[in-house]
C-alpha cells in the first residue's frame, strides 16, 4: 500500500507528518522508529532547503506491506546533498539527525528526482503482520 501527502514548509508541520506516519504504523513493532525518522527526514529538509522557505513545501510518502516500511521525504532541494563526516559535539543540540535515522533504519539513502530531492529510509520486522493502519495481513486496512 502507498500513502502520501503534501505539506507546507512550516516547522509546525513535523508533528503532523510524524502522526501521518505513526497512525499508519499502529500495530507495527517500529512503529516508533518510523516516527522518529520521518521526524528527523522532514526536519533537515525544512532547515536545510528552500523547502522550509515560504511558499515551501515537502512531500512525505510511505510504500508498507507484511513486515516493511519505506519512508520518503522529497524536498525542493537541488540534490546536492552531502553527509557530514564526523559525529555532532556533546554540547551541540543539531548535527545527530541523519545519525540516528541511520541507527534505526534497516538502509536509507538519497536520490534527485526531478521535484527535488528524496531522502528515504526502510525498515523491517517480524512479528505481527501489519500492513498499514493496524490492519493484518489479508484484511482490508483503515486508511486508504
Amino acid at each position: 500500500m502507498d500513502f502520501s501527502q503534501t505539506y507546507p514548509g512550516l516547522p509546525s508541520m513535523v508533528p503532523a507528518i510524524r502522526a501521518f506516519i505513526a497512525a499508519l504504523l499502529d500495530g507495527s513493532p517500529r512503529r516508533e522508529d518510523a516516527a522518529v525518522i520521518v521526524s528527523e527526514l522532514a526536519t533537515n529538509s525544512l532547515r536545510h532547503t528552500p523547502s522550509g522557505d515560504p511558499d515551501g513545501q515537502i512531500w512525505v510518502a510511505v510504500s508498507i506491506t507484511t513486515g516493511w516500511a519505506r519512508i520518503a521525504v522529497t524536498d525542493q532541494g537541488g540534490g546536492g546533498w552531502e553527509r557530514a563526516m564526523g559525529h555532532a559535539g556533546e554540547d551541540e543540540e543539531t548535527g545527530r539527525g541523519l545519525e540516528i535515522v541511520e541507527a534505526l533504519a534497516n538502509k536509507f539513502g538519497h536520490d534527485i528526482t526531478e521535484a527535488g530531492q528524496t531522502v528515504w529510509a526502510e525498515l523491517t520486522w517480524s512479528g505481527p503482520e501489519t500492513t498499514a493502519a493496524g490492519s493484518s495481513a489479508g484484511s482490508p486496512a483503515a486508511v486508504q
